[in-house]
């Protein structure tokens, strides 16, 4: 069960007189956005709940509907139960292509026997929303759908196709999002159903309080490295372990498993890493932030990623990794093993393949008998250029609410639906409007929460982003 210290405790009373909302002082599209909310966190759309998301998805048809959108811009997708979700809607100028809009319905599985409260159930209590997805990522579709319906209602008008474009196992196989991103990718050359230049994700980035509630940065995901699994694999003809030999797979398994453990690939900087490095320079101790100003200048300073390297964020940041991760040995105790195998999960640079990673990955082991495979095919893309248009509407988006915050472009080392898009030659922002305190939200873990001030403020962030970015401020 989960515990609170006094001192957590006295953290979360703070917290939640700054963040307490009345449902009383809700106007009409916040009241909707919380019940969409509510359904959206109350539809389990976990891998082991097949066809969820087609459910999930029909539930969103429904309020798109009600709102005023047309049958014929509304596609729900079902593929053998993965759902995904397409919204078009339509601007004045068909000249322009389009801007998108990605998130996911799914959510990691949980158990309630697991959690303090029902993690299917949308409960808000001290100051925060809690359940699962309510923070990864259900804020994010139900800001963006909300939005949406609010400006139809409106009768907005933009100056360009918005599409919604929901997947349904980002979670898990990335299904929907790779056949939705090649519908993209055919858009941009057959004017098809996603005619879109690039697109905001709600899956990412966001920004970043102190305990007392005060904004101090906000980041834009702007890039991600590819992941990338792969099998070492050792044979031998074995034997009987009262005899053994020169000749071991595990033991010849090991001596591969230590180059790699003793190899650190080459520093790397882009355009949006070299943003983050020096903006966290503002915030390190003085090696740090001397090692970071000179990284970015020079990427050979052998001293600077020395330092840097210290750091699991830093050295994440900056170069490509490749970690065992598991492993599988053996036949019996009494005999000698006929096969070793290890798992390395590869995260690998932007501007980096996969292939140039096992490639140096044979060379560094430089053994033939060790056999290298792939267990996926990954896709892979340069980072997203900061476009002045995706800049500028983010930091009027913001700026209702939190001021005039730091902006730090960043590159998730995990991944998103975003990769698969970029992958396909289409830039991708992510630009979550929640803020949160670091760590705040344990999203995948038990207990998930947000802020429930800071979920009404996304709905004002998403309008803003969406009219700076279509024409609608001047």
């Amino acid at each position: 069960m989960y515990t609170f210290t006094k001192k957590m405790l006295t953290t979360l009373t703070t917290i939640a007189l700054t963040t307490s909302v009345l449902a009383s002082d809700l106007t009409t599209d916040q009241q909707l956005a919380r019940a969409i909310y509510k359904e959206a966190v109350e539809t389990p759309t976990s891998v082991d709940q097949q066809g969820s998301t087609v459910v999930l998805a029909n539930k969103f048809k429904g309020h798109l509907q009600a709102a005023g959108f047309a049958d014929e811009d509304i596609t729900v997708l079902d593929m053998d139960g993965l759902g995904g979700l397409i919204v078009r809607y339509r601007g004045s100028e068909n000249a322009k292509k389009g801007i998108g809009f990605l998130g996911h319905m799914d959510v990691v599985t949980a158990y309630k026997k697991d959690w303090v409260l029902d993690p299917f159930t949308l409960t808000e209590k001290d100051g925060y929303f809690m359940g699962r997805g309510v923070a990864d990522n259900k804020a994010g579709v139900v800001g963006i759908l909300a939005t949406f319906i609010k400006l139809k209602k409106q009768g907005y008008v933009p100056n360009r196709d918005l599409y919604i474009i929901f997947t349904g196992d980002e979670e898990t196989g990335m299904t929907t999002t790779i056949a939705l991103a090649n519908m993209a990718a055919k858009a941009k050359n057959y004017g098809d159903l996603l005619n879109i230049e690039f697109a905001f994700n709600g899956d990412a980035g966001g920004g970043m309080l102190t305990t007392e509630g005060k904004a101090i940065q906000y980041g834009i995901q702007a890039a991600e490295k590819t992941y990338h699994t792969l099998n070492l694999t050792v044979k031998n003809s074995g034997g009987h372990s009262s005899r053994p030999r020169k000749d071991n797979a595990i033991y010849q398994l090991m001596a591969a498993l230590k180059k790699i453990q003793g190899y650190e690939f080459p520093v790397m900087v882009n355009e949006v890493t070299s943003g983050f490095l020096i903006a966290m320079a503002e915030k390190e101790t003085p090696e740090n932030a001397a090692a970071l100003r000179s990284i970015v200048k020079n990427t050979d300073d052998k001293e600077a990623a020395a330092q840097l390297s210290k750091s699991v964020l830093f050295n994440a940041t900056l170069r490509t990794t490749c970690v065992a991760t598991m492993l599988e040995a053996g036949h019996a105790e009494n005999a000698l093993p006929q096969s070793a195998t290890a798992t390395i999960n590869c995260r690998i640079m932007p501007g980096t393949t996969p292939e140039a990673v096992e490639h140096k990955l044979a060379d560094i082991i430089d053994d033939k008998d060790v056999v290298i495979t792939a267990l996926a095919e990954s896709t892979y893309a340069d980072a997203s250029p900061l476009k002045p248009i995706v800049m500028d509407a983010v930091k009027y988006a913001i700026s209702a609410h939190y001021g005039d915050v730091n902006i730090v472009p960043n590159m998730s080392t995990g991944g998103t639906d975003g990769k698969e898009f970029r992958a396909l030659g289409i830039p991708v922002y992510g630009v979550s409007g929640m803020f949160a305190v670091s760590g705040e939200s344990n999203a995948h873990g038990l207990n998930e929460k947000v802020q429930v001030q800071s979920f009404y403020r996304s709905l004002d962030h998403w309008e803003r982003l969406i009219k700076h970015a279509t024409g609608g401020v001047k």
